[in-house]
Order: structure tokens, then C-alpha cells, then sequence
């Protein structure tokens, strides 16, 4: 009887019949809960729409924030009057040879709290993004961690070959601002 693995390609699988009667080995889940375990946060994030361009090797995921209120950052003030919302683009890491791109709709919220000098203020999503930013938290250490061990332009020829869209001056000031090791 033929062994099955890395050698035969016509060797068949060993009670392979068998085995998919009883029971399968691969349960079918939607791929939309496929694309949410895959966003940067998904208990901060819910999946609105997936779009593929072929032509352009880009995945363009529309998701909108999940939180019921939001503190105020500068006195902490729970919020839970809603302004208005916007669009924030932001750029993820790769899934294979696509770009991903998050269009987050985030919202502006009322500050309670009348001494307050902020009277309203943009929702943060700590485990996402910083504020301002154009990239995601978790793109962002990706880059940081390649200015880290190669610098400059080693870092770009290798995060070219990863499908990283960055320049060298990009790593450096992410190298810049990262705070310096104490050491005893």
C-alpha cells in the first residue's frame, strides 16, 4: 500500500473515503467571519463591505467603529451624543500580493461635560490607529521593525518585497520617534 505525504502525488490519502463520511475535516465559515478575524481589531471594528480590484492588487474593507461612547480626551468624560461621522483611510498590512486598505467611518462626539475646553472631539481607537495617522497600529510596528534591523534603504528593497509601500524616510522618522532604551 502506497504512504502518503510529501512523496506520491498519485499516492491516495489513507482512508480518505472513510474519513469524510464520518466526519469532514474542513467546516465551511462565511468569509465574512473570515475577513473579520483578520482586521486589526475586531471587537472595535464591524466588516461593512469587501471590495477586490484585480487591476490595482488592492482589498478595500469598509468598516465602522462598534463603540457605544467614547471619553472625551482631554477630561475623560464618557460621551454618548453623536456630532456627526467621517472617513479615515488607512493602510494595513498585505494579505498576500494585495494592498489593504481600511475606510473607517469614526464619529465626532459631544463632550458632556461643560467646563470641558474641548466641546467636541474625534473618537480614538487605541488598538487601531493613533490619531492622525494613515496607517494602522499593527503596519506601523511592521515598520518600525524593519528600520530597526536594516535602516533606510535595505528596509525599503525588503519591504518592496513584501508588498510594503514605504520610502526610507518613512523608516527613519518611525526610528526617530520611537523612544530610546534605558539602560542600567
Amino acid at each position: 500500500e502506497p504512504t502518503w505525504g510529501c512523496g506520491h502525488m498519485d499516492a491516495p490519502w489513507p482512508d480518505s473515503q472513510k474519513r469524510w463520511k464520518e466526519e469532514p475535516a474542513f467546516i465551511s465559515t462565511p468569509a465574512t467571519t473570515v475577513l473579520t478575524r483578520l482586521l486589526p481589531d475586531a471587537t472595535a471594528l464591524r466588516l461593512e463591505a469587501c471590495d477586490v480590484d484585480d487591476t490595482t492588487a488592492q482589498i478595500t474593507l469598509r468598516v465602522q467603529s462598534t463603540q457605544t461612547n467614547a471619553p472625551c480626551p482631554l477630561c475623560a468624560t464618557p460621551a454618548r451624543r453623536i456630532h456627526r461621522d467621517y472617513g479615515r483611510t488607512l493602510a494595513d498590512l498585505p494579505w498576500a500580493q494585495y494592498r489593504v486598505c481600511l475606510q473607517l467611518r469614526v464619529r465626532k462626539w459631544f463632550c458632556r461635560n461643560r467646563s470641558c475646553h474641548r466641546r467636541i472631539f474625534t473618537e480614538r481607537l487605541p488598538t487601531i490607529a493613533a490619531p492622525w495617522a494613515r496607517r494602522t497600529l499593527r503596519l506601523a510596528q511592521r515598520l518600525v521593525a524593519l528600520g530597526v534591523a536594516l535602516g533606510g534603504t535595505a528596509g525599503v528593497r525588503l519591504g518592496h518585497a513584501w508588498d510594503l509601500a514605504v520610502s526610507r524616510n518613512t523608516l527613519l522618522r518611525g526610528l526617530r520617534r520611537q523612544s530610546t532604551p534605558s539602560f542600567p
